[in-house]
């Protein structure tokens, strides 16, 4: 994104990118997945280059890049659940 915004040729994600990711979304605790008042403590659930979006970038990323096979299936489910523990947040 910020090769984008500096108008740059970014490299694109190499092959074990997928794994890599995926090991990243299962090594979120727990509790960001569930719908209790803690999400949005996380650091990539705050605004800027680590924010959500950016796991939505990863996952089109591995789509693209790393093949959706069911490693992209199961992490759709993970951010899913992640998304509607966001939504679930009572201060929203």
């Amino acid at each position: 994104m910020n090769a984008k915004l500096m108008s740059i040729d970014a490299k694109r994600p190499a092959e074990p990118f997928g794994t890599a990711f995926t090991g990243y979304l299962k090594g979120l605790p727990s509790s960001t997945m569930k719908n209790n008042g803690t999400v949005m403590t996380e650091i990539w659930c705050r605004p800027g280059k680590t924010g959500i979006i950016g796991l939505l970038l990863c996952l089109h990323w591995q789509a693209l890049y790393s093949g959706a096979g069911n490693d992209w299936k199961q992490n759709m489910k993970r951010v899913e659940d992640i998304l509607n523990a966001i939504s679930a947040e009572p201060n929203l």
